[in-house]
């Protein structure tokens, strides 16, 4: 009976001396990797590996299920190629080839590249136009804008009160008393731009929102934003799309625009002064009918003379103002909409399937190195 005892005690050490000696094998040898010890010890360690995933996976699972969804729309437009001729001839094309543009070096070019797009929607006066612009949010009955719709967010909730003046007090007098924060809503003049805290929570809204890629290939431009919201994040985009194209057609027409407004301002001078001596030139005309023609006083002379000139300049100042605005019409870009903004049926994220699989492989890669950790701290503490 003891023997059969002996021999069963026995038997259930060998698994854990036969663990040591597989933990205990040299994975390096002579610079070289052996494979067969590699699997064996990772083969040994499994269980952590397994418990590994398992926490991983948990993990992963409520990030998948209580991430919140988010939905994304996107349009696509392609600019008006540009053609302007030079005499450069294939000069330009080999500058092109080498990254150098000669016709915006010689002052050739006329409107803004659409690699300039990304700049011109993050800048300053873009965004702050559109963050006043308004959109139905599913909170409200009637559009608001994301100015108001982040103002109003910032709201602190009961909840968030007591936890600011209980968990973190510590933190709520720090910055209290070390934070300067200015008055809202009260936005000294000092000549340069000065935002209140609740425009630049606005303004940081909308640049994590949208996003502009440009194809240099195909010059194709593509605005595409993601949020919370079907509707808001489509009427965004739409949004977006207008304000950009606003922009292109004001900086390309700018000169033409203005030589416009400046001839229409002098046709309406002349306009009041052609009308003017018009009506005194006919009127005086009338009054001496019966005086024969060949006796032409100097006053006649005078008016009919002066009714002359401003005629001919009233009629050279219409002319340039249709011709202004043929140039307008000539210089303003057109837009092709490829992609309208659409509103997304589908959430782009979570996606439950991808969080799941990096969740099981994170979790293999870390149970292999707890396993081989666990080697090289036992390692360490043999040679302590």
């Amino acid at each position: 009976m003891n023997k059969d005892l002996y021999k069963h005690k026995e038997s259930d050490s060998l698994p854990a001396e036969k663990n040591k000696d597989i933990e205990n094998l040299p994975i390096i040898q002579d610079d070289e990797i052996d494979l067969i010890a590699l699997v064996k010890t990772i083969w040994n360690g499994r269980r952590m590996i397994y418990y590994s995933i398992v926490v991983a996976v948990f993990i992963g699972l409520i990030i998948a299920f209580f991430s919140p969804k988010k939905y994304t729309a996107s349009a696509t437009l392609l600019p008006s190629a540009e053609k302007k001729a030079n005499n450069l001839g294939g000069l330009s094309a080999l500058a092109g080839m080498a990254g150098v543009n000669l016709n915006s070096m010689l002052g050739e070019t006329t409107g803004i590249p659409a690699e300039i797009y990304p700049q011109v929607v993050n800048s300053f006066p873009f965004q702050e136009e559109l963050i006043h612009q308004k959109f139905n949010f599913e909170e409200y009955d009637y559009p608001v804008s994301i100015y108001d719709y982040v103002v109003a967010d910032s709201v602190e909730s009961v909840g968030d009160l007591i936890i600011k003046y209980t968990i973190k007090l510590p933190w709520t007098i720090k910055n209290a008393i070390f934070s300067k924060k200015r008055t809202p809503g009260i936005n000294a003049d000092y000549g340069v731009v000065n935002l209140s805290e609740e425009e630049l929570s606005s303004l940081k809204f909308t640049k994590n929102l949208i996003r502009v890629d440009v194809d240099d290939k195909t010059g194709l431009v593509t605005l595409s934003a993601e949020g919370k919201e079907p509707v808001a994040t489509a009427q965004f985009i739409q949004k977006a799309v207008e304000l950009l194209q606003e922009y292109v057609i004001d900086y390309k027409t700018s000169q033409v625009r203005e030589n416009l407004e400046f001839v229409k301002e002098r046709y309406k001078e002349k306009q009041k002064e052609y009308e003017r001596i018009q009506k005194e030139f006919f009127e005086y005309k009338d009054r001496h009918r019966n005086i024969d023609p060949n006796r032409v006083d100097v006053k006649y002379q005078q008016l009919n003379d002066e009714y002359e000139i401003i005629t001919s300049v009233y009629k050279g100042l219409a002319q340039q103002l249709e011709q202004a605005k043929i140039s307008v019409k000539e210089q303003t870009p057109v837009f092709t909409v490829l992609e309208p903004a659409k509103v997304p049926n589908e959430k782009s994220s979570p996606k439950r399937g991808l969080i799941l699989v990096i969740s099981i492989l994170l979790g293999g890669f870390v149970g292999i190195g707890l396993i081989f950790g666990r080697l090289i701290w036992s390692k360490v503490k043999e040679e302590w």
